[in-house]
Parts: structure tokens; C-alpha cells; sequence
């Protein structure tokens, strides 16, 4: 018996997948400038506390909340007791894309069943965090 399909289930996985450049950009965002704004004119426009300006800074609604998902599950991912394993599944298949399940399962000396448990788990973790289940 197969398992049903499921609409959002090609999504998810597009989430996961962009989640290290979201993190990258997330990073930027947050980065304060170190240098010092020479405009000329006194208390000229904008905010001039870089520290400010880094906090006032963020993503858009959306990658923010696809962002934060994908951010909940590698944490809680990372409390059980595979989930280094589970998480290097996920790099290989999903992040750098140079394994198939398969692959990924030699690399983790796991069974190909399990891996591909270990990968519906996550991208159903990641569903529920974003709301989708």
C-alpha cells in the first residue's frame, strides 16, 4: 500500500531546501555596519545606531515564518538521540543535493527504510511548524 500525496509536500521540501540561503540572508540582516555614516549633514536621515538599524531589518512575512520552521525542526531534530545522523541525511539529500536517500543511507550506515523515515519525519516537522498540518 503506498502512501498518499499530499499538495504541500513538494512545497516543504522547497522550504527546506532554500532554508540555507534564507539563513545566509538572515545573517546579513542581522550584521551591524562598522563603519560611520558620513552624510555631512547633522543627524541626517535614517537611523544612525547601526545596531538599530541591523535590529529594524528583516526578511519578508513569508521566508521569516519558512525560516523560522525549518529552524524548529533542525532543533528539535538535534534533541533525539540520531539526530546528528538524521540532520546529515537531510544536508546530503536535500542541501547539497550529492546523495539520493539511498546514498545518504550508506554515507550514515543506516538502512535505506530508516532514512527514508528519517526524511518524511522532517519534512512533516517542518509542515507542522509552518502550519500546514
Amino acid at each position: 500500500m503506498s502512501r498518499p500525496r499530499y499538495d504541500w509536500w513538494p512545497y516543504v521540501k522547497g522550504m527546506i531546501r532554500r532554508y540555507p540561503a534564507l539563513a545566509a540572508e538572515y545573517a546579513e540582516l542581522k550584521q551591524t555596519g562598522v563603519t560611520a555614516q558620513i552624510s555631512g549633514m547633522p543627524h541626517g536621515g535614517g537611523v544612525s545606531d547601526p545596531t538599530a538599524r541591523a535590529a529594524l531589518r528583516q526578511l519578508s512575512p513569508i521566508n521569516q515564518r519558512e525560516y523560522d520552521a525549518v529552524r524548529r525542526a533542525i532543533q528539535t531534530t538535534r534533541c533525539c538521540i540520531d539526530g546528528g545522523a538524521r540532520l546529515q541525511v537531510i544536508r546530503l539529500v536535500l542541501w547539497d543535493k550529492s546523495h539520493t536517500i539511498d546514498g545518504a543511507a550508506q554515507v550514515v550506515h543506516v538502512s535505506e527504510p530508516t532514512a527514508k523515515r528519517w526524511h518524511g519525519d522532517f519534512i512533516r516537522l517542518v509542515a507542522s511548524y509552518f502550519g500546514l498540518l
